[in-house]
């Protein structure tokens, strides 16, 4: 007897389980998710990839790489590095 117990008992967990299952999968989500940042919010999120950020992005890169590399020269000819 003690082994149908057992058996209704995992029975009956695993119906629990799939009715909670399929609650889940019903749930509706917010239609605009909004990512969180450090200080406000973000609405799109790409906008990194913007078209209109490209531009300042590379005018540092290209403003600080010299420097950067002075820097390394400066550091292995002193044998920092």
């Amino acid at each position: 007897m003690p082994d149908r117990d057992a058996g209704a008992d995992t029975l009956k967990k695993e119906v629990t389980v799939k009715q909670l299952l399929r609650r889940a999968t019903r749930r509706t989500r917010p239609s605009q998710v909004f990512s969180v940042v450090p200080h406000g919010r973000e609405t799109d999120a790409n906008r990194e990839f913007a078209s209109d950020r490209e531009g300042d992005a590379v005018a540092w890169f290209l403003g600080a790489l010299p420097v950067f590399v002075i820097i390394h020269v400066i550091c292995v000819k002193i044998g920092a590095i």
